[in-house]
């Protein structure tokens, strides 16, 4: 019986694990969604930054206005690029976690799968028990039987 204490124990620990990495993996999901929506604002920005220069070129715009927005242009592509790169960090995270809930699940698993034979092993060894004793009382009521033959 100790043994299906220990493992109810362990079971239980590892049943908080895996809960504990499906919680970080619904952290990380989340960040790498806001890190998706980031990049698509600073696509966007860029993107506005582009119509500028263009309207500037089209209108006949000042050089100033023009040097002006290409530097606009220039740090809006930079914040891009950040951006795509804690998109990437966020994503190895998600991947991360995922593994990390996989292995926590397995070793779950492994728990019960053990827990389950452990309990198949003790209904086994009830049902043996119980034919043994059954056993030794036919064979009580057969010699009984067989004496009380004897004596007739």
């Amino acid at each position: 019986m100790k043994t299906g204490f220990r493992l109810a124990v362990v079971l239980r620990l590892r049943e908080m694990a895996e809960d504990a990495a499906r919680a970080k993996l619904g952290a990380a999901a989340a960040d790498y969604r806001k890190a998706t929506e980031i990049v698509a604002k600073l696509h966007a920005r860029e993107d506005e930054a582009r119509g500028r220069m263009l309207e500037l070129q089209d209108g006949g715009g000042m050089a100033g206005d023009i040097v002006a927005s290409v530097r606009g242009i220039e740090m809006a592509e930079q914040q891009t690029a950040i951006g795509r790169q804690a998109l990437e960090i966020a994503a190895r995270a998600l991947v991360d976690a995922r593994s990390a809930l996989a292995e926590a699940s397995r070793r779950r698993e492994v728990v019960q799968r053990l827990r389950d034979r452990q309990r198949q092993a003790e209904v086994l060894e009830a049902q043996r028990h119980e034919d043994s004793v059954l056993s030794e009382l036919a064979g009580v009521r057969h010699a009984r039987g067989l004496g009380a033959e004897k004596d007739q």
